[in-house]
């Protein structure tokens, strides 16, 4: 761990430097401001104190740009013991987690946690990221220090390719009060990250751990915003991940919210999905909204939707529904719509719809 702890020792140095040089420009002058010489004249004003400027000597240029040089070179020393797969690096990494000393464990997260950007740096690293998660758990005061850097980079770490790993397993290994910090911030920031291509894969993640009201607040943000997550790419997924638990409440406000949009849904690869899992819910409000308004579309709408290559299948399900539970209303609504397409729809994607229907007229 040698290379560890000589890293840390640099950095400190470096820092107490800063600190010095910072109060050595903070201490008062060492030549006060010269008083007003007394005159007869007592109505006469005293003489006007003078700002001075001095100069900054170049070799304090040269100081600072040397420090941000070494500065910048322990960083890059660092970043290649952790992210490095050969070499020297991983060893080193595996003793240390295998001393399993507090003190030990205290520097290296304070060391890997200086810099914001370097911290994110690494743990969107795929190597970076796996080391850095076996980190978490070893000692209260490491969880704080990493907990600390990882709140400062919220959305950054759970929209990174590799960092929201670290974000999940510190809410899986944390105790209760920290691990609540990060899922009440992953609630507050849940759209945003519904929306981004991997923010909406830690959100499911973090959705399926959640329990009781924490999962019940989650489904009812999702909800709540269901109408335009639907018809984004990546909140789609979102959308279909909430319906998954089949929480009756959270189904039929989604269905509501998204009543207008069936017809457009179910024309898309990833919106039919949502819309068959709606039909499939058990859900009587959801039954009567989404075949309700498939009808009342009329006939030529209903024909274009059964004879696409996504809106087929939410025909079908429409069809085989409504037929199980019963629901003659709503069954004879659309086979009313369809009967006369029938020869057209055996020509396209609809023939499965209309040999279902074709079958249940006999």
């Amino acid at each position: 761990m040698e290379n560890f702890n000589r890293l840390y020792k640099e950095l400190q140095n470096l820092r107490l430097y800063n600190a010095g040089e910072t109060s050595q420009q903070q201490q008062p002058p060492l030549i006060s401001p010269a008083m007003p010489h007394a005159s007869g004249n007592t109505t006469s004003k005293p003489h006007e104190e003078r700002e001075t400027s001095l100069p900054i000597p170049p070799a304090t240029h040269s100081l600072q740009a040397i420090q941000n040089h070494h500065r910048q070179r322990l960083r890059t020393r660092l970043h290649a013991l952790l992210t490095t797969v050969e070499g020297e690096g991983p060893a080193e990494f595996k003793d240390m987690i295998a001393r399993n000393d507090g003190r030990e464990l205290r520097k290296f997260a304070c060391m890997l946690t200086s810099n914001s950007d370097h911290f994110f740096e690494i743990v969107n690293d795929r190597e970076g990221s796996r080391r850095v998660r076996t980190l978490l758990g070893k000692s209260q005061e490491t969880d704080e220090i990493l907990l600390n850097a990882i709140v400062r980079r919220f959305i950054d770490v759970m929209t990174g390719e590799h960092s929201y790993f670290v974000a999940l397993r510190a809410i899986n290994v944390f105790n209760d009060a920290r691990s609540s910090v990060l899922v009440n911030l992953t609630l507050h920031d849940a759209f945003y990250l519904a929306s981004d291509k991997t923010g909406c894969i830690a959100l499911n993640q973090v959705i399926t751990g959640s329990k009781d009201f924490t999962r019940y607040e989650f489904l009812n943000a999702i909800a709540k915003n269901a109408d335009l997550l639907s018809m984004d790419d990546s909140g789609t997924f979102v959308v279909q991940h909430a319906l998954k638990f089949q929480d009756l409440q959270c189904t039929n406000d989604i269905a509501l919210r998204l009543c207008g949009y069936y017809v457009e849904l179910a024309s898309q690869r990833r919106g039919s999905y949502i819309v068959e899992q709606i039909l499939e819910s058990r859900s009587v409000m959801g039954l009567d909204l989404v075949v309700s308004e498939l009808v009342e579309s009329g006939g030529a709408t209903l024909l274009r939707l059964a004879r696409n290559e996504f809106g087929n299948y939410v025909v079908q399900k429409a069809l085989r529904v409504t037929w199980s539970e019963r629901r003659a209303d709503l069954y004879w609504g659309l086979v009313e719509k369809l009967l006369p397409f029938l020869d057209m729809l055996r020509r396209s994607h609809g023939r499965n719809i209309a040999e279902f229907i074709q079958s249940k007229l006999v």
